[in-house]
């Protein structure tokens, strides 16, 4: 059985009010990984029934999220034995039935069986970022090295004012808590390689050649906003038919071909790289020969898209660790509109 288990109510049940009511909790945010777990599943179905914690006990959790992420490496390398399983989710934006779809297909995360691993894009855009970002950070304290968490480009202070993720926590919190999330976002890994086979980073690839892991190992991850560099292509960067890179339409990062997407796997030893950012109508998307896929996990993204959300599931074969076998879940979206 999975180490802490959760029962919820059906997805239409699930109340998106902003403010929702307050559920008394202990304040201190517990230290032992095995108290942290069970926390961590009394506060989903707190959330679940529309239950919010208290403002100090959030701002606990965000330090205690902090103290962890700090002992990460910003670029992790996780090893999954043989008979286990890692489930890579990509973008929720806030869409919190979706976090919790995610869950129901993937399962708590268990040391030694059962890996998850969240591509960043946690908040902005939908109603329940709050909500999403408290339930990852509570399983990422609870099981560490076990619920991995990369950053994506929404989580920064520039993209939360813009996106609605500054104002939902001004709304059911303060800016002090605003703050301190900032504080934990900053720490966040950049990016995570898998038996040394698969790279997941949120955004893409890079504009010069010869980038090595270990050049992305070496950024300085502890920054609000990036400015320029690797930092701001891994998190921005996206995908093209063409050869080559060119300068992004989103104003950062750029858009990579088949050749550099090639050239990048064979250099670091990769079988290939997951990324998410952007919608892809299926949920996921082989792109570049087979040497990258979109994960996209949003279903029914904003209310408006009607695409599918999927996860990526990586399985190591028994005789070779860094061969890994990948399969892909979908589920449909509830329907609900997010605030845009």
């Amino acid at each position: 059985a999975n180490r802490h288990s959760f029962t919820s109510p059906e997805l239409p049940q699930l109340r998106s009010d902003w403010g929702g009511l307050r559920q008394p909790m202990e304040a201190e945010w517990p230290k032992s990984e095995e108290a942290a777990g069970t926390r961590a599943a009394e506060l989903i179905q707190e959330l679940v029934t529309g239950c919010l914690p208290p403002e100090r006990t959030v701002r606990s959790l965000l330090r205690r999220a902090a103290e962890s992420l700090d002992e990460l490496p910003t670029l992790v390398r996780v090893q999954i034995p043989a008979g286990a399983t890692l489930h890579v989710v990509g973008d929720l934006h806030g869409q919190f039935p979706d976090l919790l779809r995610v869950l129901r297909i993937c399962g708590m995360p268990e040391h030694g069986k059962n890996y998850l691993l969240f591509n960043g894009d946690f908040v902005d855009r939908g109603r329940q970022s709050v909500e999403v970002i408290l339930v990852l950070l509570a399983l990422a304290v609870a099981n560490p090295w076990v619920l991995l968490l990369n950053r994506g480009n929404h989580e920064s202070p520039s993209m939360n004012r813009v996106y609605g993720f500054e104002e939902e926590v001004l709304e059911k919190y303060s800016r002090e808590v605003f703050e301190s999330f900032q504080e934990t976002f900053c720490r966040l890994p950049l990016a995570t390689v898998i038996n040394s086979s698969v790279l997941v980073l949120h955004g893409g690839l890079f504009s010069r050649e010869g980038v090595k892991l270990r050049d992305l190992n070496d950024i300085d991850r502890k920054k609000r906003d990036f400015r320029g560099g690797l930092a701001v292509e891994m998190l921005w960067s996206d995908p093209s038919p063409d050869n080559g890179c060119r300068m992004s339409p989103r104003g950062a990062g750029v858009l990579f071909g088949p050749d550099v997407a090639e050239r990048f796997c064979k250099e670091n030893g990769l079988q290939c790289c997951i990324r998410s950012h952007e919608v892809v109508q299926h949920g996921y998307e082989w792109q570049l020969g087979h040497r990258c896929v979109t994960v996209f996990s949003a279903a029914n993204y904003g209310g408006r898209y009607g695409n599918l959300g999927a996860v990526c599931h990586l399985a190591p074969h028994e005789e070779d660790l860094k061969s890994l076998d990948m399969s892909f879940s979908t589920f449909a979206g509830a329907g609900r509109r997010s605030r845009l």
